[in-house]
């Protein structure tokens, strides 16, 4: 499950709110059900009718980089969350953007268009296809989606774990169905949730293919009418120890309840007018 609370993080910040968040839930530091500790997780205050300015920093195992920058804009909605990113810079991926439109219901099924200048049309993005990389970059189509949290079995690794010295709860997620394995291409995630925060500050991914392991940590945290939100939020692509890529993503211009964030927003057309 790394990216339902990837999405979680990053859509906090506007990229990658995630899903609409229910009803507060009561815990407290020395809970040790990790079900009902993902719970308050996903109960928690998230943004809404949200705007930022996301840059993101691709670096390669040789040390090569990339950059590219990206409008964002995400909200609410009665069924789940929607969200827009176009890309602004550099010239070759200008203008290229992503629709998706999460549900909240276990039974409904994700919607993402992936719009691409050069093709000159928005394409539907399968639900094979989502386990892949998301231009260029360390996080997946799947990534930038909700996952039902009903789709998933956790265990407590660690009651009294820490990230930077902040006390954490280490939860491990197993996708619940080969279905939800394939489409998040993930064997197991472990989560480091903040007690304080009911956030995941970092996660550890075993991907399925090639042997990998994804790691994301986020810093830089700051709350924005009363939401938590990070400035960074570095993902790691390790293999056999070594690093294969990074990307690293800094959030600006975060600005929520925004009232021009509308519905109008998140569709087809919206997404092909680009910039």
């Amino acid at each position: 499950m790394l990216l339902r609370e990837l999405c979680r993080v990053l859509l906090a910040t506007s990229v990658l709110v995630v899903s609409l968040a229910g009803p507060a839930v009561a815990i407290t530091p020395d809970e040790t059900d990790p079900a009902a500790i993902m719970a308050a997780v996903e109960g928690r205050a998230t943004a809404d009718h949200q705007t930022a300015r996301l840059q993101i920093t691709i670096r390669d195992k040789a040390g090569r980089e990339r950059t590219r920058t990206v409008q964002t804009r995400s909200m609410k909605f009665d069924q789940g969350n929607k969200q827009l990113l176009i890309f602004e810079a550099p010239a070759d991926v200008r203008g290229a953007g992503l629709l998706s439109v999460d549900y909240s219901a276990a039974d409904a099924t994700d919607d993402q268009w992936l719009y691409l200048p050069s093709l000159g049309r928005s394409i539907r993005i399968a639900s094979g296809d989502k386990s892949g990389s998301f231009m260029g970059t360390d996080l997946t189509y799947s990534d930038m989606t909700t996952k039902d949290p009903d789709a998933y079995t956790y265990t407590m690794v660690d009651a009294n774990g820490d990230v930077d010295g902040e006390p954490c709860w280490v939860i491990e997620a197993r996708p619940a169905t080969d279905k939800e394995k394939a489409e998040t291409g993930y064997l197991k995630t472990q989560l480091w949730v903040s007690k304080q925060k009911l956030m995941s500050l970092q996660i550890k991914a075993w991907v399925l293919s090639g042997k990998r392991l994804k790691y994301t940590k986020v810093t830089g945290l700051q709350q924005i009418d009363g939401v938590w939100i990070p400035q960074t939020v570095t993902v790691r692509t390790m293999r056999d120890g070594a690093l294969e890529s990074e990307s690293i993503l800094q959030f600006s211009d975060v600005k929520l309840n925004q009232a021009d964030v509308v519905d109008a927003d998140f569709t087809e057309q919206r997404l092909e007018r680009g910039l």
